[in-house]
């Protein structure tokens, strides 16, 4: 059986109307959304050399989900392998008391922290494609916020790829974000990111699909947990800080947009910025302002 995700096919890059032109920041490839410059490895470095202080997106969904970093009911030993990237290994390296491996990857290695403990490793690599020697090897993979970077085709082969990894009765945890909502400003915004994704082929609404995709690979206890974040001045610290993030990442997807000719939505780098502007207060002046975020885990069943 396959999940047939509801995106539109990518629109021709010939509907686009010429780019617009900006200072451009550096992407892995045209396909992402999201940068990789320097200006990205100084939040992650932070994190590295200062363990105590958390990334804001990561102290943000921390926060939600009530400190938790683990919601798969999981009881991790000695010896076990544990797979992630980012921020994440590296605060639960602090909060993990078993003595086990742990090893990040992603695709772009500038991302990597340069100092870190003994028992962990990084490689470069992609979800969609891991090593052959690693069958069977993890006892709990977590991911977060593939959302940016998997296409339609990607889906299905990276949660293949994590059950192929996983060994018996391990379990993978999934974090992606969901709808976000305001007023009218914040819906016309969610237009124009809804159109980048559709020209890129990605999947904006992943997290309607990933229960169906982990039973289809053969998964099984599947879970899931949302929260609802808010966004804005209106909802003190804690909606400041999701205001800031998610402001944040909406300002980094300023080069794709404007590449593709504004999407038929915003004609200039002043619009964009002036429109993003705009969404910040909003979510500032609107009590209810919110976005949510899944957690999804599930384990992979022993072969007998």
């Amino acid at each position: 059986m396959t999940i047939t995700l509801g995106v539109p096919q990518p629109t021709s890059r010939f509907a686009h109307p010429p780019a617009i032109q900006h200072v451009e920041r550096v992407y892995t490839s045209d396909k992402y959304v999201l940068p990789s410059d320097e200006e990205e490895r100084k939040s992650v470095e932070a994190v590295a050399e200062e363990r105590y202080r958390l990334h804001l997106q990561h102290r943000l969904l921390k926060r939600a989900f009530e400190n938790r970093l683990i919601l798969a009911p999981i009881a991790l030993k000695d010896g076990d392998a544990v797979l992630e990237c980012g921020i994440w290994l590296l605060e639960a390296e602090e909060e993990i008391t078993v003595d086990v491996d742990m090893h990040g990857f992603d695709i772009e290695s500038r991302l990597f922290p340069r100092s870190h403990p003994t028992n962990m490793s990084f490689s470069k690599l992609s979800v969609t494609s891991l090593p052959h020697e690693w069958d069977d090897t993890f006892a709990f993979v977590h991911q977060r916020l593939l959302v940016a970077a998997l296409q339609k085709p990607d889906w299905e082969r990276a949660i293949s790829e994590i059950y192929r990894v996983l060994a018996g009765d391990g379990w993978v945890q999934l974090g992606e974000v969901g709808p976000w909502k305001a007023g009218p400003i914040t819906a016309k915004h969610q237009g124009l990111v809804q159109a980048l994704f559709n020209a890129k082929g990605l999947v904006l609404d992943c997290a309607a699909y990933i229960p169906a995709m982990l039973a289809q690979t053969g998964f099984t206890n599947i879970r899931v947990e949302e929260r609802s974040i808010p966004l804005g001045k209106w909802a003190g610290d804690h909606g400041s800080d999701g205001a800031a993030n998610f402001i944040g990442v909406f300002r980094a997807m300023k080069t794709p947009i404007l590449k593709a000719g504004g999407l038929g939505l915003v004609h200039s780098e002043e619009e964009f910025d002036t429109l993003l502007d705009q969404v910040e207060e909003e979510w500032d002046q609107t009590p209810g302002a919110e976005i949510k975020f899944y957690i999804f885990s599930a384990q992979k069943v022993r072969s007998s």
